[in-house]
């Protein structure tokens, strides 16, 4: 796997250590102790300002905005207990069709 696909599996471990960690003032932890309304809703919001700025705005806003969509969506997946190799098998399952 190449260091360019290896990321999301380190952003990943990143959040799952942050998740048990003792460090309260965490963002990472702060968002992963909210009902899972509000970590949904982040992630959206953070959908919206991809849109925005892929729309409107420069390719570097648009690439900071990426990124923090995948963080949050990477959030939403740990407060729902899915792993990523969840959706990978899923997305490899898409592929082979």
């Amino acid at each position: 796997m190449s260091e360019k696909q290896n990321i999301l599996d380190e952003l990943w471990l990143i959040i799952e250590e942050k998740s048990v960690g003792d460090d309260e003032s965490s963002y990472t932890k702060t968002m992963l102790n909210k009902d899972i309304n509000h970590v949904a809703r982040k992630m959206g919001e953070e959908a919206i300002e991809t849109i925005v700025a892929a729309i409107g705005q420069t390719k570097k806003d648009t690439v900071n905005e990426s990124a923090d969509l995948i963080y949050h969506w990477l959030l939403l997946m740990k407060k729902l207990d899915i792993k990523p190799e969840e959706i990978y098998q899923e997305l490899k399952n898409r592929m082979s069709l």
